[in-house]
């Protein structure tokens, strides 16, 4: 795995440039217990993971991401979504137009899946670049979430395991509070209201019920099955063998 950032400028051109590998997250209220910062921070630990997995470069992540609904909360940072795809779309362009062939992202913020789509989009069919995106939390590891975690959501159960593994020393477990609503909407939905009444702390699950043991072995199943997934495409675009 190569960080990008860290290569001077003759050693990035000696590199030969086939995957890249591209975290994107949020600056967003999770609750009173996990960093603002966890969206970020838990999408650059899975991508650098999955990049030293796959031979692939690592690209710095993108911090800011489409939070409207927690924007309320102090902390929150709220991108609009036409500036997040500009943005978005420019980095991934301009990392095809580096010679990557196939880039990956690994998002870490369930508000920015739309936009990203676009973005993703507009830089494929521009560049002819593949590029492939993972929301990791719903994406891969799916099976382990299930047996694992009996209430997840935002900074609930799951996310809250996953950063005690990854970073617990920011967790502050002891203001951890819980918040399961009676009712969560199974289609797409765009309210003020119903995002007041899933997250009135900023938080949806059962944070206290969190561990970091839990954290590890979904985190591991989540990196498995993108690096599959991944490898995969890979073969079928004749990228690798």
């Amino acid at each position: 795995m190569t960080e990008v950032w860290e290569l001077p400028g003759a050693s990035f051109d000696r590199e030969e440039k086939v995957i890249a590998v591209l975290p994107v997250g949020s600056v967003e209220r999770h609750g009173d217990h996990l960093p603002i910062g966890t969206d970020t921070i838990e999408a650059s630990w899975i991508a650098s993971r999955v990049a030293e997995r796959l031979g692939a470069h690592l690209f710095p992540p993108i911090w800011y991401g489409v939070s409207p609904g927690l924007s309320r909360f102090p902390g929150t940072i709220n991108v609009d979504p036409e500036a997040f795809i500009s943005y978005v779309y420019s980095v991934l362009r301009e990392i095809a137009r580096n010679g990557y062939r196939l880039i990956v992202v690994i998002n870490g913020h369930g508000g920015n899946t739309s936009a990203l789509r676009v973005a993703m989009k507009r830089a494929a069919f521009e560049t002819g670049t593949t590029i492939v995106s993972f929301d990791w939390w719903r994406d891969a590891g799916t099976t382990a979430l299930r047996q694992l975690f009996a209430s997840p959501g935002h900074a609930g159960e799951d996310e809250t395991s996953a950063m005690l593994y990854i970073d617990g020393q920011h967790v502050d477990m002891k203001h951890a509070a819980r918040h399961v609503p009676e009712w969560v909407p199974r289609y797409a939905v765009e309210s003020p209201q119903v995002e007041e009444a899933l997250y009135p702390r900023a938080v949806l699950g059962d944070p206290t019920t969190a561990s970091a043991e839990k954290g590890g072995r979904w985190l591991q199943a989540v990196i498995d099955d993108i690096v599959v997934a991944v490898r995969d495409l890979a073969v079928r675009l004749g990228i690798t063998r």
